[in-house]
């Protein structure tokens, strides 16, 4: 179902006038669902993100939840 939601987006896009797709899904390894689906459309990898947390976030007091 996903693939075909992304499929329909995609197609909208490209009739809007739409020619790049960047996609920013996490697809770690943690989370490999989101890499397989894109993969198997066609996109790949163009670069990574990371995310560096300091000493103070490890004590609990994250800004965001986990």
């Amino acid at each position: 179902m996903a693939q075909a939601v992304c499929t329909a987006a995609l197609h909208a896009f490209a009739q809007a006038g739409g020619h790049r797709a960047i996609v920013y899904a996490r697809g770690d390894a943690a989370y490999p669902v989101p890499k397989r689906l894109y993969e198997s459309m066609g996109f790949s990898i163009y670069t990574r993100t990371y995310t560096y947390v300091g000493q103070s976030m490890d004590r609990g007091d994250h800004p965001m939840p986990r």
